[in-house]
């Protein structure tokens, strides 16, 4: 037996099974199987209906031989829920896939005050084919705001004999909220296919955090001059200080204050 393990190739099945007909007489569009040529066909829904239905190999009750230990828990996990795939990564590697963003971002300080607001922010990412806008996103953002955070206000304080964390609660540590989101805030995506993943696609989750919080440095930096601060978080008394002493007020080596 030829195991139908592709989702296509599942859902032609399936409807070959109800429909009459070989799979190859089946296409995929407008969340629909139908056949070619405009004949009968049946949406998506009631395919995964069929296929919790019908069981076996089309609801992950039985799955292939040779896939990761992972992939086999956490489709044995999702099994006979609906129509379920799963496959093994046979693609070619040369070397690891990396996801980057590049940011930017404006920034208004207030000399006097120390105070400063973020007016602008762009993450530009390259994850390969995006599969979900919305998804992508709000991964972007957000996690760009993370790193927003750790430039605004996010301090880690440790005790230096004993190594034990003091910043333990929001007021020792102040995350960022609504108030510390840019006025403008937007993303884009390269949209180019990565060559060495089934679909083309990269995860996003831990560049636009490095890129949010190195884009307010940068800019608070071009915005103030290059010896006003030696590390994050940048906050008002460390501008402040280093204004008037002409010089960083900060250790540059030490992160425990």
């Amino acid at each position: 037996m030829q195991w139908p393990w592709t989702l296509g190739r599942k859902l032609q099945e399936i409807a070959a099974k109800d429909l009459g007909g070989k799979p190859e007489d089946y296409d995929i569009a407008g969340e629909r199987v139908f056949r070619k040529g405009g004949g009968a066909g049946m949406s998506l829904a009631r395919a995964a209906q069929r296929a919790v239905q019908l069981g076996g190999v089309y609801d992950g009750h039985e799955l292939p031989k040779d896939i990761n230990k992972f992939t086999v828990v956490s489709a044995t996990a999702l099994s006979g829920q609906g129509l379920l795939a799963v496959a093994r990564d046979n693609y070619a590697h040369d070397g690891n896939t990396f996801s980057f963003v590049a940011t930017f971002a404006e920034v208004e300080v207030d000399v006097e005050t120390g105070q400063y607001h973020i007016l602008d922010f762009l993450a530009y990412a390259d994850v390969g084919t995006v599969l979900h806008p919305k998804a992508l996103g709000g991964q972007i953002l957000g996690r760009s705001i993370l790193g927003i955070g750790h430039a605004l206000g996010q301090k880690w304080v440790y005790d230096q004999q004993y190594g034990l964390p003091v910043a333990k609660r929001f007021h020792h540590t102040k995350p960022p909220t609504i108030l510390d989101i840019p006025d403008k805030m937007a993303w884009a995506a390269v949209e180019l296919p990565d060559p060495e993943t089934p679909i083309g696609a990269r995860g996003i989750g831990e560049p636009p955090v490095g890129g949010g919080c190195a884009a307010i440095l940068n800019a608070l930096s071009d915005a103030l001059g290059d010896e006003i601060f030696r590390r994050a978080p940048v906050t008002s008394d460390v501008i402040l200080a280093s204004l008037e002493a002409g010089r960083p007020a900060q250790h540059p080596l030490r992160s425990n204050i």
